[in-house]
């Protein structure tokens, strides 16, 4: 019994060393991304935007109305949905009016290739789309008025063949939606930043997937993706083993977060770790590495409390919030994050839990359906509307 407590201690002490140098590294990748000088001379060729619908967003006129600002000389924005009763509707309907000379379309139809019903939809949507320049984007995402000019202008490099954005919150209307939103900038972006420094990016983030038809196409279109939970991890994954690159972008988009309670953050966030650790299991393990305070928590309870426990737990607090700070407030300019930064802590043990649940089981909530995920990433409906 003895021998095992030590190595429990041993192994722990060793995980938290291990997530403090993550934390390091984290801002060494960080100091690294955002000192590039992105200088490529503005390409503004003429763009498609399309923006998947399945109910009316969290304040999505705003959302909608921006990419309708847009400080780019030719453009024109597609929206889709799969049912006539869709209540995002009138605010498309709105967003014509409003703004008459804007190229907008709508699209309305219950087709679906596969079991990813946003996929059917962008396939839906595809023949109206215009122009090679391409932008797909989540529905919730707000930006400014010179996102095409950022997000496009990589894509004149014949290398590259995605480009993709980090986000942050615009606004969190509960605590729920706070405790995520600190996630975001402060545990989801770092983890981003370090595979930008050691691989480079080989995936996509929905908040922004710019690219053209000619990339979409060759990996097989809309289609491809049709089965797959992480529809934009696998649409920026089969464009780099394409041979392009995948561009992380320096520009920052927001999402505008809806007040879905503590439950249904968690359900978001299970739905995120499950389909993760079943698709990519081995990376996700590796994800141990990088929960610092749980794991000098945990050194603390098995060492009772030890002087060395207590200064480790100290060290790793102290690093893991300067690169926090670094990354989501000084870096990414996250309001929210500096406003809520005393959550931090609370949010990576909740990060931790999490991670330690979604090794039981292989169903995710998405929408109101009940899907199982399998080895390879692509997800089965089980329960929910459709199923029989």
């Amino acid at each position: 019994m003895h021998l095992v407590f030590i190595t429990l201690k041993v192994v722990l002490i060793g995980c938290t060393l291990a997530a403090d140098a993550f934390y390091i590294l984290s801002m060494i990748a960080g100091f690294r991304f955002f000192a590039r000088r992105e200088s490529e001379r503005e390409h503004l060729p003429p763009v498609s935007i399309m923006v998947p619908l399945y109910g009316a967003d969290f304040k999505a006129y705003q959302n909608y109305a921006r990419l309708c600002r847009q400080d780019y000389p030719e453009y024109q924005v597609v929206f889709g949905v799969r049912e006539a009763d869709d209540s995002s509707i009138p605010i498309v309907e709105r967003l014509k009016a409003d703004f008459p000379e804007r190229d907008i379309a709508l699209v309305i139809s219950p087709e679906a290739i596969g079991q990813n019903l946003k996929v059917g939809n962008l396939r839906n949507m595809y023949p109206r789309v215009k122009h090679e320049h391409v932008v797909i984007i989540d529905s919730d995402i707000r930006v400014t008025a010179d996102y095409l000019r950022k997000v496009i202008t990589p894509l004149a490099n014949p290398r590259v063949g995605l480009v993709t954005c980090l986000y942050r919150a615009a606004e969190t209307p509960d605590f729920a939606a706070r405790l995520e939103a600190v996630g975001i900038t402060a545990e989801f972006a770092p983890g981003v930043l370090m595979a930008w420094m050691l691989e480079g990016v080989k995936f996509a983030l929905g908040s922004t997937m710019a690219t053209t038809r000619a990339r979409l196409e060759a990996i097989g279109g809309f289609q491809a993706l049709a089965d797959y939970l992480a529809d934009d991890f696998m649409l920026g994954n089969l464009i780099a083993a394409d041979g392009y690159e995948v561009r992380l972008s320096q520009h920052v988009v927001e999402t505008a977060m809806a007040p879905a309670g503590f439950a249904g953050m968690i359900r978001h966030q299970m739905r995120w770790a499950r389909s993760t650790r079943i698709s990519r299991p081995l990376g996700y393990l590796g994800l141990i590495l990088t929960y610092g305070t749980a794991l000098a928590v945990l050194t603390v309870l098995v060492d009772r409390a030890s002087s060395f426990s207590l200064g480790l737990l100290a060290f790793t607090l102290i690093v893991r919030l300067t690169m926090g700070w670094l990354i989501g407030v000084h870096w990414l300019n996250d309001g929210i994050l500096r406003r809520n930064f005393g959550l931090l802590p609370l949010r990576d043990l909740l990060s931790f839990g999490i991670w330690c649940s979604s090794w039981i089981g292989k169903r995710v909530e998405w929408r109101g359906r009940i899907f199982e995920v399998t080895a390879n990433g692509k997800m089965i409906q089980v329960a929910g509307p459709g199923v029989i």
